[in-house]
């Protein structure tokens, strides 16, 4: 991910444009690191936007009901 990236994805995120300078200055010097870049945007208050915590998704389990599925009754009937 390159430096422009990183600042359009925190631009559609609304991060502040003071706070987005800060860490991008913090990208340049230490490089790109999605979890360094998230802890930041945490203590100024913003929400994580560069990883994901799949411990938050438990919405997953497998589900055994399937939604039925009517054919098109119409079809038989179609006249042009």
């Amino acid at each position: 991910m390159e430096i422009s990236d990183i600042k359009l994805e925190m631009e559609l995120g609304g991060v502040d444009s003071a706070d987005m300078a800060g860490i991008l200055e913090l990208c340049q010097s230490k490089g790109f690191d999605s979890e360094t870049i998230d802890n930041e945007l945490l203590k100024r208050g913003y929400d994580k936007m560069f990883t994901v915590d799949y411990d938050d998704y438990d919405d997953w389990e497998d589900d055994d009901e399937y939604v039925s599925v009517q054919k098109f009754p119409y079809k038989k009937n179609f006249r042009d």
